[in-house]
């Protein structure tokens, strides 16, 4: 989902007005020199940058630029997202644990006056048993029995009445369990393709490489583009881009097994962890799913126009211990850009040994 119109508007800008303006100077000049249409939430993306104030957004930024990949529309839009964007799946949990936290704290209140109430009519009981010790006749006795009585059932209406508002706090927090777990799962799915987005790989890749190295075991990961992708997109409209995305994303749903994730990248960029596979189960792997790729048609569903095939360029890395996860991502990018270079509809395999560019 994308960003409210507040968020694409609006740039935070604490500096006085004259640095703003070097700023805001400097951001337009980065942004036409890269080609990148200048759009609020494109400037946003790269004043940000020239303020210095998010290391992350500059990294990601310089290394896209050093990559040769260029900053397409649906490059800028991922980046916005990830540095900047409010997602409908983070609003929808945020909702969720407010009315938690609101369904808990009325059921703690209703503990806290049942509570108040119980300690009222033990107190109540002390006081009637020290009058039973006083009663005096069959007439006054049955005054005091009824009292007692009277008390009981107050107690007892009392105790019924809480247990219908604590098996409705129940039925509340039952539902709000199931509301936030889903909207923690649609947190972690990529709107267009509903596989993983770049949010839940990042998180994963983190664990699955700890994990890795912690049992010794190899992990391997894939990093796939799609060939001349603006170009398609530019020729046949973005709702036929779309497809594509789709279809890459069913083939590569197709191809995973067990712990194996398939991920959306970013833009036109796809992404496989693999753990307990080496390079070379990696590398089958990848090419399985080029051929996969290859292979098929690109057909319009409405009109069964034929718009030909698509073909993706894949880059293969294993992990090295000790390896900071940027790294591992990067030799898989060095690998994925090789397979650009060496004509496309390929797969590069970048070497476990080497330290420099695979």
């Amino acid at each position: 989902m994308g960003p409210t119109a507040v968020h694409e508007s609006t740039i935070d800008c604490d500096e006085p007005v004259e640095e703003a303006g070097r700023l805001a100077k400097a951001a337009i000049a980065a942004m036409a020199r890269l080609e990148v249409a200048p759009t609020p939430a494109n400037f946003r993306i790269w004043y940000s940058h020239c303020s210095m104030r998010q290391p992350e957004l500059s990294a990601a930024l310089q290394s896209l630029e050093a990559s040769g990949a260029g900053f397409t529309a649906s490059r800028c839009a991922d980046l916005h997202e990830r540095f900047f964007g409010a997602t409908r799946p983070s609003r929808l949990i945020d909702d969720a644990c407010e009315r938690f936290e609101a369904t808990m704290a009325r059921l703690l209140g209703e503990v806290d006056g049942m509570t108040a109430e119980a300690g009222a009519y033990g107190g109540k009981l002390r006081e009637l048993s020290c009058d039973v010790q006083a009663v005096d006749g069959k007439q006054a006795l049955r005054g005091l029995v009824n009292r007692i009585l009277d008390e009981t059932r107050t107690m007892l209406a009392r105790a019924r009445q809480l247990e219908g508002e604590l098996d409705q706090s129940s039925q509340r927090i039952t539902t709000m369990r199931v509301d936030l777990a889903s909207a923690r799962r649609e947190a972690n799915i990529d709107g267009l393709t509903r596989i993983a987005n770049r949010r839940c790989f990042d998180h994963e890749l983190q664990k699955a490489a700890g994990q890795a190295e912690a049992r010794r075991e190899p992990l391997s990961l894939l990093l796939l583009d799609i060939d001349r992708f603006k170009v398609f997109n530019d020729t046949h409209g973005h709702q036929a881009g779309d497809q594509v995305l789709k279809q890459v994303a069913q083939v590569l749903t197709r191809s995973v097994k067990g712990r194996d994730l398939a991920a959306r990248y970013g833009g036109e960029e796809f992404a496989v962890i693999l753990p307990e596979t080496g390079l070379e189960g990696a590398r089958e792997l990848a090419e399985q799913i080029r051929r996969s790729i290859a292979g098929h048609r690109v057909v319009v569903k409405a009109t069964g126009r034929d718009l030909g095939r698509i073909t993706l360029s894949i880059g293969c890395a294993q992990q090295r211990w000790g390896e900071p996860a940027a790294d591992f991502v990067l030799r898989a990018d060095r690998a994925l850009y090789q397979a650009k270079r060496m004509g496309r509809n390929r797969v590069a395999v970048g070497s476990l040994l080497s330290a420099g560019a695979c």
